[in-house]
């Protein structure tokens, strides 16, 4: 049993080095990719960035939500049993989480799908050379671990992209409140804030 505990806490930090090498090489794929795809893959974000406002704008008319005081973006942690990579964007009023209506939408990184899967079947062969008679939850564990580095470079596109945001914000006919913010981040405390408007 102490064996057992002890390669599980040992997986992942033999692994580390391996996670950032791996994704090294995979960031020189993407910014390939994202040279060639570039209209395409922001296109899709914009869209889901402007479905999140008329859902809010539509709930306003109801008067069913409030003036928005949060644009905020997160990850889909349940998307990763699937292998899945979506960030969730989520229009709030005052109430933040607290929100009665929900107006939301959901971005999924299509683009990085298939390196997430095929970087995800290199560090499992690795742990199977190192780790004998390896459980399903310690797969979980490295997958876990490993998305935090996709999640990383998602939330610092969404940072490069705040401009065009904020464009689709104010362009929309959704009603914002003074000190409107856009935030990256998956509680509030902890939120990276992109942009803050001024009062």
């Amino acid at each position: 049993m102490e064996k057992e505990q002890r390669k599980r806490t040992e997986m992942i930090p033999y692994l580390q080095d391996a996670m950032e090498e791996t994704f090294q090489c995979t960031c020189r794929e993407i910014q390939t990719v994202l040279g060639t795809n570039a209209c395409r893959i922001w296109r899709g974000f914009h869209d889901a960035v402007c479905e999140c406002l008329e859902t809010a704008r539509a709930l306003q008319r109801q008067n069913q939500k409030g003036r928005l005081g949060y644009l905020a973006f997160s990850m889909m942690r349940h998307a990763l049993w699937l292998d899945r990579l979506e960030l969730r964007i989520d229009a709030l009023d005052d109430g933040f989480y607290m929100d009665t209506a929900e107006a939301s939408a959901y971005y999924h990184a299509d683009f990085l799908q298939d390196r997430f899967r095929k970087d995800l079947a290199s560090l499992y062969e690795k742990a199977r050379t190192h780790f004998v008679r390896r459980q399903n939850n310690e797969l979980d564990q490295i997958r876990q671990e490993y998305a935090g580095y996709y999640y990383s470079l998602l939330f610092s596109m969404t940072g490069s992209q705040t401009g065009m945001i904020r464009g689709a914000a104010e362009g929309s006919s959704a009603e914002t409140a003074d000190g409107f913010q856009i935030i990256c981040g998956d509680y509030m405390d902890k939120a990276a804030v992109l942009y803050r408007e001024e009062t």
